[in-house]
């Protein structure tokens, strides 16, 4: 059932995979099903959990349903009510989220999130004109400890904020990958791919070889995508 919860709010609009999963998210699976109910506590904490990983409650919601299609079951309204108030006390009290990470220097992963939906969802506007694309430099993982040091990863921050400056890109670190929002453009492209190869040459090489994908927003970046992108990367821009 867990695994079929996964797929479900994945395909019902989920963003980020690799946040699914949480703790709450097994006592809610378990709770289902050995009694067939989910118990007031673990929506309420699985709510709660949701919101101090910078989920919007929409998204809480909506997750939250892809629960009963998977199991096949007419939605719990009072669970769904629980997990909503979870996430309200939450969100109330928490305080103001940073916009900065402080390692990298880069934004947060909440920040990140909320400009993606903004994107996502708005499309135009001053600040989202034109086509968007999501763009993921995957880097080789620490060696010898579970994170690369914190001087490396200051490093990596000024090294993507040099690549992109003027790009209108905003970018975020996490588990081992920076994630690139960034207006599509040849242009842009080319200069994803001096950020890639920037990062492969930090530390003597400790972060390469690097991969670099693209995830264009819209239907029109993603028409443009098949047509630029692999040339970008093919040649030295």
């Amino acid at each position: 059932m867990l695994r079929r919860w996964q797929t479900t709010s994945y395909q019902t609009g989920w963003r980020f995979r690799a946040d699914w999963f949480l703790p709450e998210v097994r006592s809610v699976v378990t709770s289902l099903a050995s009694s067939a109910t989910v118990p007031a506590p673990a929506a309420k904490s699985l709510g709660a959990a949701r919101a101090r990983n910078g989920v919007s409650i929409s998204e809480t919601m909506t997750d939250f349903r892809a629960l009963f299609s998977a199991a096949e079951r007419a939605l719990d309204i009072d669970a769904l009510q629980s997990l909503a108030e979870g996430w309200a006390e939450v969100a109330e009290m928490a305080p103001s989220i940073s916009c900065t990470d402080v390692y990298t220097g880069l934004a947060t992963q909440a920040h990140f999130q909320r400009r993606i939906h903004e994107v996502s969802s708005m499309g135009t506007g001053p600040d989202c004109r034109g086509a968007h694309a999501l763009a993921i430099i995957s880097l080789a993982g620490p060696r010898d400890s579970r994170t690369h040091c914190w001087t490396l990863l200051a490093r990596l921050g000024e090294a993507v904020k040099g690549q992109l400056h003027g790009t209108g890109a905003m970018a975020m670190y996490q588990n081992s990958a920076v994630h690139v929002l960034f207006p599509f453009s040849e242009s842009n492209l080319c200069r994803l791919v001096e950020c890639k190869a920037a990062l492969e040459a930090l530390g003597d090489g400790a972060m390469g070889p690097a991969r670099l994908r693209f995830y264009p927003l819209s239907s029109a970046a993603a028409a443009a995508a098949s047509a630029t992108a692999t040339s970008a990367q093919d040649s030295a821009c």
